[in-house]
């Protein structure tokens, strides 16, 4: 990870503090540079401010995995797979739902 990179995004979620895609983005900067707990910390409290935020429960997911809390990841599988019923996005709930499917299986 380019702390450059990390540090640019900061800044700009400094001057918008509610801009969410610049959370998600120092969220997946944090993943790149396994920081899991941290992006992890991130992604669940972007979830908690905007739950119809999809991107994020597969990321979280992944995350949790990663980090061997594996019941966790699947709960955010689930729990993404419900909001997009919400928001109708079919195509993010068939990725969660295979993913947990994953997950399952491991």
């Amino acid at each position: 990870m380019s702390t450059d990179r990390l540090a640019q995004l900061r800044n700009m979620l400094a001057e918008d503090p509610g801009d969410k895609f610049l959370r998600y983005g120092i969220a997946l900067e944090l993943k790149r540079a396994g920081d899991m707990e941290a992006a992890a910390a991130d992604l669940e409290q972007l979830l908690r401010d905007d739950p119809a935020y999809i991107p994020c429960y597969y990321q979280l997911a992944l995350v949790l995995a990663d980090l061997g809390r594996t019941t966790e990841a699947m709960e955010a599988c689930s729990a993404g797979a419900l909001q997009c019923i919400v928001t109708g996005d079919r195509k993010a709930r068939a990725e969660l739902l295979a993913l947990k499917s994953e997950l399952e299986d491991a």
